[in-house]
């Protein structure tokens, strides 16, 4: 989650962003020659998905997200094995993410948003005011007598009398001015353990980042709160083995 953290439980962090007045008109042209863009660096591999459901919000592994679109988009996935690094791209929408060792934000922003963001620019395509999102998604594993409450404050504890809680399910969504904070507990017994998922992440509300030519002044502003509100939705007891 953080660079004082080891990230060991992270299985993906992403970032992005859908644009809701792009100037230029689709075409699944553009797929092909956004591979060759971005090929030079280094995603050299390519995956697309024919009429499925976009998460926009979310990730392409295997988590539901905060917040879904109803949208039904082809779209590809570019991915750098060698790195854990992918990007994916459809129609008014690219999202950027990071599966394996995350090493801080700078990487995603720098190592990955930056150079593609020029290549996706230079096509044409990123136009106008959009939305954009950030979601660190971690995964843990703990013994069915062990309580979620311990772990975690989006959750109120209860007693034990009441017999095994064997499915969990909490979301949070906080608005201000300047972000939607949204987090995702999910947690189910199978085996003898608790298998837990949790999400933290944002969404910018705010306007002038919305407008702004800058994509990644606004994916700057929506990470911004991240950090503070993971912290808040998580206890010492979590801490100490991050």
């Amino acid at each position: 989650m953080a660079e004082q953290y080891s990230n060991k439980h992270l299985v993906e962090v992403n970032c992005g962003f859908q644009f809701l007045a792009e100037t230029s008109a689709w075409d699944s042209i553009y797929f092909g020659q956004f591979y060759d863009k971005i090929k030079p660096l280094g995603f050299t591999e390519r995956q697309e998905r024919k009429g499925i459901q976009i998460n926009f919000q979310g990730n392409f592994l295997d988590s539901k997200p905060p917040v879904t679109s109803s949208n039904v988009e082809d779209h590809v996935i570019f991915t750098d094995s060698s790195k854990g690094w992918a990007v994916m791209i459809g129609r008014n929408r690219i999202s950027f993410h990071i599966v394996r060792n995350y090493a801080g934000w700078d990487t995603l922003v720098n190592g990955i948003m930056k150079p593609v963001l020029k290549e996706y620019r230079e096509l044409g395509l990123g136009n106008g005011v959009r939305n954009c999102s950030v979601v660190y998604l971690n995964s843990f594993t703990k013994g069915i007598s062990e309580k979620l409450s311990d772990f975690f404050t989006v959750i109120s504890p209860l007693e034990q009398k009441f017999g095994l809680e064997t499915s969990t399910f909490v979301q949070r969504m906080i608005y201000n001015k300047k972000n939607l904070l949204i987090t995702k507990l999910n947690s189910m017994v199978n085996q003898q353990v608790q298998n837990i998922t949790l999400e933290c992440g944002a969404i910018c509300t705010n306007q002038e980042c919305m407008n702004s030519t800058d994509l990644i002044y606004q994916a700057n502003q929506t990470h911004e709160p991240v950090k503070g509100f993971f912290e808040a939705i998580i206890t010492n007891k979590l801490r100490e083995e991050l």
